[in-house]
């Protein structure tokens, strides 16, 4: 019930302002994995089984330090939390009735912050048929392009400043915080992004294994009481 001809257009998608800042990330992230000296194959396995960059230096970072693998994978887990509404929400306008669930369970592996963003802006343009095809295509390209970007920035890790490489990092969140702007509709929504970036770095001093679920949930929570008052006070 897939009209598979829309996979190379989702594909060609992937060359936007989102895939190449993303890619300016990935790049940095191959800096890292050098300079944490744990082998180019474990980076690119991370990006291939996590897909979620933070994910990915928590899971390096610990791999570093010596940590067991059941510790990484619930740290990891914690980090990907976050992805959760984005994929349910990806998913609902990719859902076909009638087909067959599996390629909806393989496409949710792909859903990112960064195909998330490009799944917003142009999704809805797409034929229903052809939106899975789509985003298969747009993922396929992204990660296959993202583990051509490791690979470049492992290489160049010693020509490349660390202050750039962390620079480099820092943009796919950059541009996370900064769509969240761009999707803002209700006032509720600013309050719930600025609670969450002034609790943010009281969580990271205090809880740092649960910052972002912690600065997410908080902010959110005080958003919605004040919203709430509000619309007592105008009943």
């Amino acid at each position: 019930m897939y009209d598979w001809s829309a996979l190379p257009r989702g594909a060609r998608a992937s060359l936007s302002v989102a895939g190449l800042v993303m890619a300016a990330s990935f790049l940095g992230f191959g800096a890292l994995v050098r300079s944490l000296e744990v082998g180019l194959l474990p980076g690119l396995a991370t990006t291939v089984f996590i897909w979620a960059l933070p994910g990915q230096v928590v899971a390096l970072d610990m791999l570093a330090s010596g940590a067991n693998l059941l510790a990484m994978a619930l740290a990891v887990t914690l980090t990907a939390v976050r992805l959760l509404p984005m994929v349910v929400l990806v998913m609902s306008k990719v859902r076909l009735e009638g087909a067959r669930r599996w390629p909806l369970y393989a496409l949710s592996h792909f859903v990112a912050v960064t195909i998330w963003r490009i799944a917003e802006d142009g999704i809805d343009e797409v034929d229903r048929p052809q939106r899975l095809p789509w985003l298969t295509g747009l993922g396929l390209a992204l990660m296959s392009s993202m583990l051509v970007m490791t690979s470049i920035g492992y290489h160049l890790a010693q020509s490349l400043p660390p202050l750039l490489a962390a620079c480099l990092v820092f943009l796919t969140p950059s541009f996370f915080f900064i769509s969240l702007f761009a999707n803002a509709k209700f006032r509720m929504d600013y309050i719930a992004i600025a609670a969450g970036a002034l609790i943010g770095p009281l969580c990271h001093q205090y809880y740092p294994e649960f910052d972002l679920l912690a600065g997410g949930l908080i902010g959110c929570t005080i958003a919605y009481l004040i919203g709430r008052a509000g619309r007592k006070r105008s009943k």
